[in-house]
C-alpha cells in the first residue's frame, strides 16, 4: 500500500483526509525504499578466487552464517528464498553458483527435501588453498628474499639454494 493516509486494512489514518497528498508516487517510493535496502557485501578474496561474483556473493554469504551461528566447520541451514532475499540471486544464479562452488571443491552441498533449508559447509583447507596459490601467482614476480645491491654473491648463493 502507497497511500501514506491509510493504514494496512486500507482505513483513514487519524488526523488525515482525503485531501491530504497520499504521498510519492509507487514508483518513486520504491525507488527510495531500494536505494535504503541492505547492500549486498562480497568478500574480494573469494571473488579471485571464485571467478564469479554469483559465487563469490554465496560464499561471502555463508561465511557470514557460519560467524553469525558460530557452527564453524558444521553444516548449515540456508533456505533459497534467503539466498534470495539477502543476495538478490534467482533460483538458476544459485544453482549456477553452488555448481562452481562444489566444482572448485569450495564448499559441500546437501538438498534437504523434507526441510525447507539446503544443507552447506564450507571446505576451509580447499578455500585456504586456493587463496594461497592465488597469492603465490600474483607475487611470483617478486624475488623473496630480497637481495641487497653490491651483494652478487648473495644472488649466487640464493639461486643454488632455489635449484
Amino acid at each position: 500500500m502507497y497511500d501514506m493516509r491509510l493504514d494496512p486494512q486500507g482505513n483513514l489514518l487519524p488526523g488525515k483526509t482525503w485531501d491530504d497528498s497520499p504521498g510519492l508516487p509507487p514508483a518513486e517510493a520504491e525507488m527510495v525504499l531500494s536505494m535504503l535496502d541492505v547492500p549486498i557485501t562480497i568478500d574480494r578474496c573469494f571473488v579471485q578466487i571464485c571467478g564469479d561474483l554469483a559465487a563469490a556473493a554465496m560464499l561471502t554469504e555463508l561465511s557470514t552464517v557460519e560467524s553469525e551461528t558460530g557452527r564453524h566447520h558444521d553444516w548449515l541451514q540456508v533456505a533459497p528464498d534467503e539466498f534470495a532475499r539477502r543476495l538478490a540471486l534467482t533460483q538458476s544464479q544459485q544453482r549456477a553458483a553452488r555448481r562452481l562452488l562444489r566444482s572448485k571443491g569450495l564448499i559441500a552441498h546437501r538438498r534437504r527435501k523434507t526441510l525447507l533449508a539446503d544443507e552447506f559447509r564450507i571446505l576451509w583447507p580447499a578455500v585456504l588453498a586456493l587463496l594461497q596459490r592465488k597469492a603465490e601467482e600474483r607475487t611470483a614476480h617478486i624475488v623473496w628474499p630480497p637481495v641487497r645491491p653490491g651483494q652478487p654473491q648473495q644472488l649466487n648463493q640464493l639461486q643454488e639454494v632455489q635449484s
